[in-house]
């Protein structure tokens, strides 16, 4: 089994093609025709590279030739790909390695560990699941230690709530907040914010300073916003991984991380077509630390953020 990267463009890179090629006429479509990719190989591995810029990668041609790129790996006998950080590539024939799985796996592991980065005790932190539903906050509970004494849930349908709130009493003798208003004081007095939906709000003023937010939806213009309007904010989507190698220990962004984590965790794989609903996601989560997966940084759109100390 193999882990292959894919990509397109960079901003001024130009395709590669015979050099009598580069003579026709554009409008031929000889590039997307018969050289829509390319194939690198080096230490690392191989990477497929589609050859147009990500913003021009959305017509009909290009999609074609992404499809033809995705047939080339599985050839070359890739079992999982890499997506680019940014820019939308069909998600057909292989696995994406997106890195929101092991996030949510990992998501208050890595919020604790944020705060411990700001400075504060986690023990004594507010923790809020914004947004979602029960199936995205089991999974985001899963890391949960013992070190959470305060914990709330944002929803407009407060019911959906109460099974969890329920569990979490039973089994840990924790009680959950759960309320339906943006305006409860709650939003302003949370430490971690573990944004669990898609729902386009501006938050960015109700936040406290120094609040850490970790988007696990996808929720990217959100994020993006956040952390354009509140540089005091510590804002990611993922996280980096300590992850052992052959030829010793890597941090690999999470994208790489799940890549790997599907190579080398039979759990993990066994487990990718079905939902973190519908596997014990404790187990899972105890087999890949038992692979020394362990949270060691903090990413956005690809590439490394920093914890802002407080």
């Amino acid at each position: 089994m193999k882990i292959a990267k894919i990509r397109f463009l960079e901003r001024g890179e130009l395709p590669e093609l015979p050099r009598w090629a580069k003579l026709l006429p554009k409008s031929w479509g000889y590039l997307e025709k018969h050289r829509p990719y390319r194939l690198e190989r080096d230490d690392d591995g191989i990477t497929g590279i589609l050859q147009v810029q990500r913003e021009e990668a959305l017509s009909a041609p290009w999609r074609k030739g992404a499809l033809s790129l995705l047939e080339a790996l599985k050839r070359e006998g890739v079992s999982i790909v890499v997506p680019p950080a940014e820019g939308e590539f069909p998600r057909e024939g292989l696995p994406f390695a997106e890195g929101r799985r092991l996030a949510a796996l990992f998501a208050f592991a890595g919020a604790a560990e944020a705060l411990r980065r700001q400075g504060k005790n986690p023990e004594e932190c507010t923790y809020l699941l914004a947004g979602g539903e029960k199936a995205i906050w089991q999974a985001a509970l899963t890391s949960m230690g013992n070190e959470v004494n305060h914990l709330a849930i944002f929803t407009r349908e407060p019911d959906t709530a109460e099974e969890i709130v329920r569990e979490l009493y039973m089994e840990r003798g924790l009680v959950t907040e759960v309320f339906s208003s943006p305006k409860n004081p709650v939003f302003g007095e949370a430490d971690a914010i573990l944004s669990c939906g898609m729902e386009q709000r501006s938050l960015e003023h109700i936040l406290q300073k120094g609040a850490f937010w970790l988007d696990l939806a996808g929720n990217r213009p959100m994020l993006r916003r956040l952390m354009q309007l509140r540089p005091d904010l510590s804002a990611a989507e993922g996280f980096f991984f300590h992850v052992p190698m052959e030829k010793g220990e890597k941090q690999l962004e999470g994208r790489m991380a799940e890549a790997e984590a599907f190579l080398r965790c039979a759990e993990f794989r066994q487990s990718w077509e079905l939902s973190l609903e519908e596997v014990n996601r404790e187990l899972l989560l105890l087999a890949l630390q038992n692979r020394g997966f362990a949270v060691s940084g903090f990413s956005a759109f690809g590439k490394r953020v920093k914890i802002k100390k407080i």
